[in-house]
């Protein structure tokens, strides 16, 4: 199995890192506050992990965004990392993306490494009340981590 690792650095108040590492390969996604980037992630790996066959996660940055699509899961699912330059304007919105990283990886995996990343930025803002303060008022997934913190599911993704 090829090593995967998430990292969600806070950066300053309403700014954050998600630093994607598959095998020897990183990619680096920035993100602001106008958005719940957190948020989209934990819940993407909360569809996977209740067996959806396909995933969307949106980390914006001010006009352009990033996107995470998942698709094809069963034991492992097909990820594309694309960056848009500007996400705010209607007209162009899906134009001109940049594929940054796309690859499969083990679903099980993937939501045992969103489930790390989200508590340790539980662990680092000291809280959901201390994240929301950091990250412009936006809550803390706390619902969606907690499915993550319950036992497999059944679906595609979780069936071994």
């Amino acid at each position: 199995m090829t090593a995967l690792s998430l990292q969600w650095n806070m950066g300053n108040a309403g700014s954050a890192d998600l630093v994607f590492q598959h095998a020897a390969e990183s990619v680096e996604v920035h993100t602001t506050y106008i958005g719940d980037g957190l948020g989209s992630i934990v819940q993407a790996a909360v569809d996977l992990h209740r067996g959806s066959r396909s995933a969307f996660a949106y980390l914006p940055a001010e006009p352009s965004g990033t996107c995470l699509f998942f698709g094809g899961a069963r034991t492992d699912v097909y990820v594309q990392i694309v960056q848009f330059a500007d996400m705010e304007s209607l007209s162009a919105r899906w134009s001109g993306g940049e594929l940054r990283w796309h690859g499969r990886v083990d679903v099980r995996e993937y939501v045992r490494n969103v489930k790390h990343m989200a508590d340790d930025v539980l662990l680092q803002c000291g809280g959901v009340e201390s994240y929301a303060r950091a990250w412009g008022g936006i809550s803390f997934p706390i619902e969606e981590l907690e499915s993550l913190r319950q036992g497999p599911s059944t679906g595609p993704g979780s069936a071994r």
